[in-house]
């Protein structure tokens, strides 16, 4: 495939909902994929007035680099950064009632979220698209799903009043100082 046709494509798989896609970036990749010899110009193909377009085909050395790189993917959980996590961490900042406010549109949020990847893979399933092509669209429904059910549940148990609240700095971290041995200043 050419850089325009692998970018549409991506597009088309909604590829670009699990990984930053930018032309600039996809060009800048496929030239450095080509400078170390994990892929190679295989034709050059014109359509009418638009630019000649180079065709990439991968290399021995490349499909080895892609499937170690792929095993390593799979095989061994990273650090992840999500920004929720970080906004869970300072909650506590937050009255009770706006934090499960918070917690409810994030709900309804993925609510639509959902919604929206379930359409797409019943429709790229509908289009002959395999299951095993859209494993990552199945994952990600997942994972939402997930996430869904634990902040409704949150959400809750802010409510009803069943998750202890402090607002502010004093919020029960001082006993995780004790914990570490360092003192409060």
């Amino acid at each position: 495939m050419h850089p325009y046709e692998m970018a549409s494509r991506m597009r088309i798989r909604h590829h670009d909902e699990f990984i930053r896609l930018n032309f600039g970036t996809l060009y800048h990749t496929v030239e450095m994929l080509d400078r170390k010899g994990w892929i190679v110009p295989l034709e050059r193909e014109k359509e009418g007035r638009r630019p000649e377009r180079t065709i990439y085909q991968l290399t021995d050395s490349g499909r080895d680099v892609l499937t170690t790189t792929l095993a390593e993917l799979l095989r061994t959980p990273r650090k992840e950064y999500p920004h929720f996590a970080a906004g869970l961490m300072f909650m506590h900042h937050l009255k009770a009632k706006d934090a499960a406010g918070c917690l409810n549109e994030r709900a309804r949020s993925l609510d639509v979220i959902i919604a929206k990847f379930e359409a797409v893979l019943a429709e790229l399933l509908h289009h002959g698209v395999t299951r095993l092509a859209l494993i990552e669209v199945e994952h990600k429904i997942a994972m939402l799903d997930a996430e869904r059910r634990w902040v409704r549940q949150l959400e809750r148990e802010i409510s009803d009043g069943k998750l202890e609240w402090k607002v502010g700095i004093d919020s029960g971290h001082e006993a995780l100082r004790r914990i570490h041995g360092q003192r409060a200043h």
